[in-house]
Order: structure tokens, then sequence, then C-alpha cells
């Protein structure tokens, strides 16, 4: 296993002279750094936590004059406290890092300092800086760390491997890079109504953990913490926790952390956040009539949701639709109601509902391929059941239907063409490197 994904990093990230990056070439890249942690299960999809954090990206970008990108979050499953960019308007940011901050603000702060270092591309401005490295490299070593987490020997070897036996690399930015990434922020908290001091409670906050514990990837990746605190001339503030906070905290550690961890940190909660956390913990637990209970008597609407889906899966269908039609509102609880409509013969009102999520979740691009084969839509069935069977790894199914869904290729619009081919040269390199490695 370990070679295999060590042959699949340096393919996927070859080695190759730094030229000056086309956005074209960051596409390219962003493409294939996402693949790879798609294909090892590393970035969440689960709506009730990717929601929230990206209209905290779309509130901040709203108030930048001329946006280079359309910024797209994603959320890793990696517990230390980090945020990223890469190219092309990717940001990403760490379970870790949600669980650490302390309020909304907190979690914008950092969001608009990732989202600075997309804006002015200091990404692409380092690359071309350090010759004897390209993008490609860089965001190996950094994919690296991150499969590290759940292979450490492979992490390290991927990221000694991408190194190339180049010494000058390196993941943190310039000092001039951080402090305008900072003002970038802190400019567009502003214009954006939120506190700007929140990232000084943030770093200080995180300079004193890091004095217990091994230094957190944010401070390897963003150095210079005590200057910028010193930089920003900020009063700290007292954390403002509100209701959207509470909510997305309850919705990562309910869906995301261990029963022993879960029933530890809602200690710590209010109500009734507290039993929403513990409603979507049994939930994912199977124990559905418990959650049942947890959930009764909470007037919000992702707990209306949840409770049409333990009764769905309780075979209560005619007591769940009620609140599966009025709350469903991501891929796991509207997965329930297409099936209930399926049921009902309603297939293009299925087929509506799970579009959105296509991408997004396994069980609904297999949903979506069987209800595109029922109405009649090969094309889009084939494009459905080719995510399944990628994700799932099951590559010759995958590219089986990959094949079968590129022969319609002018029926198909351009961004999904474009997926196909991106995930046929991933299969394709995969079991190359299989095959050199056995």
């Amino acid at each position: 296993m370990q070679k295999t994904i060590i042959i699949l990093m340096l393919l996927v990230f070859p080695l190759q002279s730094a030229l000056a990056m086309t956005y074209e070439d960051e596409g390219r890249i962003a493409r294939d750094f996402i693949n790879l942690l798609e294909a090892n299960n590393l970035i969440i999809h689960d709506q009730e936590i990717t929601w929230p954090i990206q209209m905290i990206a779309d509130r901040l970008a709203d108030h930048i004059k001329e946006p280079v990108y359309s910024f797209k979050m994603h959320v890793v499953k990696d517990r230390s406290v980090n945020a990223f960019t890469i190219p092309d308007g990717h940001i990403f940011i760490n379970v870790g890092t949600l669980l650490f901050s302390k309020d909304m603000d907190e979690i914008s702060a950092v969001i608009g300092h990732e989202i600075g270092h997309s804006q002015m591309r200091h990404i692409p401005e380092d690359f071309e800086a350090q010759k004897k490295i390209s993008a490609a490299t860089l965001l190996g070593v950094l994919a690296g760390t991150l499969l590290s987490a759940k292979n450490p020997e492979a992490g390290t070897a991927m990221i000694f491997s991408s190194l190339g036996g180049s010494q000058n690399i390196r993941l943190a930015y310039s000092r001039d890079h951080e402090y305008s990434a900072d003002d970038f922020s802190k400019n567009i908290m502003t214009s954006s109504g939120i506190d700007p001091s929140a990232m000084v409670r943030f770093l200080i906050r995180l300079r004193a953990f890091s004095g217990s514990s091994d230094i957190p990837e944010y401070l390897l990746t963003h150095p210079y913490t005590e200057n910028r605190i010193v930089n920003m001339k900020d009063d700290p503030g007292q954390p403002k926790p509100n209701k959207n906070y509470w909510l997305l905290n309850a919705s990562v550690i309910g869906l995301m952390l261990p029963e022993s961890e879960v029933n530890t940190r809602v200690t710590q909660m209010p109500e009734p956040y507290k039993s929403l956390a513990l409603g979507l913990l049994q939930t994912r637990m199977g124990n559905n009539s418990q959650a049942l209970s947890l959930f009764s008597g909470l007037d919000l609407p992702i707990a209306y949701a949840y409770r049409g889906l333990n009764l769905y899966s309780l075979g209560r269908k005619a007591e769940a639709y009620p609140y599966l039609k009025n709350y469903a509102g991501t891929a796991r609880t509207r997965i329930a109601l297409a099936d209930i409509l399926q049921e009902r013969g309603e297939f293009k009102e299925a087929i509506e509902i799970l579009e959105p999520f296509q991408s997004q979740d396994l069980r609904a691009d297999y949903t979506l391929g069987s209800l595109y084969e029922r109405t009649s839509k090969p094309a889009l069935a084939h494009v459905s059941f080719a995510r399944y069977f990628y994700k799932t790894k099951k590559y010759p199914s995958s590219l089986y239907h990959i094949d079968k869904a590129l022969a319609y290729e002018k029926e198909l619009p351009k961004d999904k063409v474009t997926e196909l081919k991106s995930m046929k040269d991933m299969i394709k390199k995969t079991l190359k490197g299989e095959s050199q490695n056995p």
C-alpha cells in the first residue's frame, strides 16, 4: 500500500522545471490534487459542515472588488489545526481548525487569510521565484503531509520522495505574504461586518496551545506568529459563539468524532445543541429510536430533517415523508426522500432533489445512476456510476462506465467530460503504479 501511494503521488505531481503558472495550469494542478485527496477519502462532503464554511467564504468574497477566482472551500478529515490554499482558488480547512475555533469570527479570520493568499496569487508567485521546484512538486509535499495522517510512514516517504533532492523547498509563506494576507483578511472582514480581531485571538490561543504539544501545522505553514500578533494591533476580545457556531460545532462533533469524545465534548455545549450533537451521533450509530428521542422537541430545521431520516430508517416512511419533504437539505436526508419518491413513481422529482449533490455523496451518485437509467438518460447514468465506482476504488467498473459515458461526449456538459477524463487519467496512473510495485 505504501509503495502504491508513493508511486501515485509521483505520477500525479511529477518533477518538472518551474515556469510561470497559467490559469489553465492552476486548474489542472488543482483537479489532480483534489482527485488525490478524494481517492484517499480525505475530503468531507457532509453539507451540515461544508455549507456554513462555504457561506463564510462567499460572504467575504462579496467584498473583494475584483475577485480573481470563485473561491471553493473544502473541509479536510484531519485533526491538526491547519488551513491552506492551492492554485485555482481552492481553500482547505481542517476539521481540527473548526474544533479549535471558539466562534464563527475566528473561522472567518482563517478563511479570510487564505482567501488573501489566493486572491494575491502568492502561491504562483512563490513557485515562479523558486526555479528548482514546480507547483505540482510542492503540492505533492502538502498531499504527503495530509496522507501521513492515515499512514505516517507512507506520508513521510512521500514528502521526501516529492522533494526530489531539492533542498530549498519550503511550505512556509514569506513574512511579507503573511502580513499582506492578514491585512487583506482584516479589510474584508471589516467590510463584511465581522470582528477582525478574531485572528489575533485565534493566534494567541494557538501559540499557547503549541507550547504544550507539537507545533500545529498552521504555525509551520504560516510562520512569524508573534510578529503577526503585534502587527495586527488589535485587542483580541472574547469569543462570541452564536447559533450558527453551535450548529456547526454540533454537526462536526456529532457527525465526525468517536462516541467517547462526543460524550466528553457535549458537556461544554448549551442546549439544544448538546441534544443535537448526541442525536447526530446516535443516527450515525444506527440507534434510530434513541436518536428520535433526542431530536424530540428540538425546534431546529436540521433536527426535523434528521427526525425524518430516523423515521425512514425505522420503516415509518409515511411519517418520515412530511419531515423530509419540508426539511431535507443534505445528501443523506435527500437520499431517503428520493427513495420514497421512487416508490411513488415520481422519478423526475427524485432526480431534481438529488442532482445538487452529485459527486458529493457515494449513495447520491449511485441512486442518481439508477434514476437516470429508469428515465432513459444513459449518458448521465454512466457518469454517476463512474463516479461511484471511482470513489469506491473499483477501477475496472469505473473505467467501463467512463468509456460508456464518453461515447456520448457531445451530449455531455464540458465540465462532466473534463471530470471523466481526469478520473480516467488518475485510474491509469494508479494502476500503472501498482503494476510497477506489486
